[in-house]
Parts: structure tokens; sequence; C-alpha cells
């Protein structure tokens, strides 16, 4: 069995951002030559994952529709699902359970996520467990910032806790989960936090407790990065030009995965290119599906 749907969250205030992001949704900010949410769409198609539902405030819904279209452009089909009031991820992804009840075993991945390397993606249905929830985690030099796992000796999961303010380890919670239908049912239990939100943390120490959350660890050859603040979105820009001014390759170009994948073809490339031939993106796109072996 293959995860089929993927969920996108780009809705959000991104407070962090401002006051850029009091004009503009945060997810079509440049991370060097592409838009963040290009990014973390590459995840899914990486997953070959080709059904994608995305979660988007009213304000910012017909502004994504025109970069991402129906999805056509990356062979893929694009659904968007409104959430008018930021009431937490938990309570985004129930309201695609609105539009599909038979919505199973899915992936999730927060639109200001950046993940970069092979083993992940080569190795992946090797690292889940279908019959589970999985959460990935990655080691990071400042906990404080996100949420972080509590392991025993024996590396067996036994809290998840958000933001610590004392140290508990170094093992964040990236914004990439899978999930099974049992989600759902986890939703109705819990309530909002004092925070005024619905927190994944509370959904997944339910996963925890039915001892049906596996946590998987990214590893050295992977490289995640969390896009929420001026200092990440610097830090990935300049780690994506290195990169691909060094390797001549794009970093997380959806365009290139789809053609790899085989779900768009040269000719849909070349007018892409001709469309847009002043743009250092479409060149070296074009460029470089002409060079692939």
């Amino acid at each position: 069995m293959k995860i089929n749907t993927g969920v996108l969250l780009a809705g959000g205030t991104g407070s962090r951002l401002a006051p850029s992001t009091n004009i503009v949704n945060k997810h079509f900010l440049n991370i060097f030559d592409k838009p963040m949410i290009y990014y973390s769409i590459s995840i899914l198609l990486l997953l070959k994952i080709r059904n994608i539902k995305i979660i988007v405030d009213s304000d910012s819904k017909d502004i994504l529709e025109k970069l991402l279209g129906t999805g056509d452009e990356f062979g893929i089909s694009v659904d968007y699902i409104i959430q008018d009031k930021p009431l937490g991820l938990p309570h985004a992804i129930n309201n695609i359970f609105v539009k599909d009840s038979k919505l199973e075993n899915f992936a999730v991945v927060l639109g200001d996520n950046f993940l970069h390397g092979r083993e992940f993606f080569n190795n992946f249905y090797d690292l889940i467990d279908l019959e589970k929830s999985n959460i990935f985690f990655q080691k990071v030099n400042n906990p404080q910032d996100f949420g972080v796992l509590h392991l025993d000796e024996e590396q067996n999961l036994i809290d998840i806790v958000e933001k610590p303010k004392d140290f508990i380890s170094d093992l964040a919670v990236t914004g990439i989960y899978t999930f099974d239908d049992k989600f759902f049912q986890y939703f109705k239990s819990i309530d909002l936090s004092d925070r005024n939100e619905f927190e994944i943390a509370d959904i997944l120490k339910l996963y925890m407790k039915d001892k049906s959350l596996n946590h998987i660890y990214l590893g050295r050859g992977m490289t995640w990065m969390d896009m929420g603040s001026n200092e990440s979105l610097l830090n990935c820009s300049n780690f994506v030009r290195t990169i691909q001014e060094r390797q001549n390759i794009l970093v997380n170009s959806p365009h290139e995965v789809a053609f790899r994948n085989g779900w768009i073809n040269e000719e849909q490339i070349e007018k892409l290119y001709r469309d847009n031939n002043q743009s250092t993106y479409f060149q070296t796109l074009y460029k470089n599906v002409q060079s692939i072996y």
C-alpha cells in the first residue's frame, strides 16, 4: 500500500516574518530563486504523491491558485481547502475530512519546511509503518524553538514537549508526518489549548497512548530547515544558492521533480521556458531537463 494523498499547510499568520507577512502569505516569499511553497510541495512530489490538498486562508487562495493552478503544470491534482481561522494544524487537517470522508493514510507537510537529500525519499516506505502514525525528527542546536522528543535509554518515545524552556533533548519534530484515519477520531477528543489552538502534540500523544506512533530519525545525510524566521529564510536561501551554483542543479524544483517522475514532458517544460524566458529559474530548468541522464 502506498500513500496517495498529501496535505500541505499554507495558512497561518507568519507573524515572525512581519512586516513582510502583513501584506503577503509567507509561503509566497522567495527562498533564493523560487517561492517557499515550491520547496514544501516538492517534498510530496518526491514521495510520488499526486493528490494534494492545500490548506490556505481565504485571503491567499486566489494568489495560490494563480501560482499552482489545478496542478496540471506539475502533473498532479491540487484541491484548495480554506481555513478561515488559524486554530492550529489538527483543525486545518480536520477540515479536509469535511470534503473527503474516504481519506485513509495521508502525508502532511508544513508549508515552511525544507528537506534536502536522497536517503529519506529513497527509503521512505522502508522507514515508515503504515499501520501507525509516523513522525520524523532531526537534531538541532535550538531545541527550545521546536517540539522535541523525550526518549528513554532504549530510544523509546516517552513524551513530546512543545518548545521546552529547560533542555530535554536536541531532537526536534519536523513538520512532516503521516497519519491514518484515526486522526479524525482523535481530533474529536482534544480541546483548544491556552493559545486558542488545537495542538498537533495532543493528537500525537493519543497515538502514543495507543502505541501507534512511530518516530524516525532523518539522519546526518538529510538537511531539514524550518523557514519560519528571518534568520532561517536567509540561511535556507544561502544553502540553496550554494548547492545550485556549485552543482548546476535546481534544489526542490517541483517542475523538475514532476519531469523526473514522468508526470510532465520536455515539451511542457519548453513552453514554460518560452513563457518565462527572462527567469533564471526557468532558464536553469529548461537547460537541466535537456541534460538529464
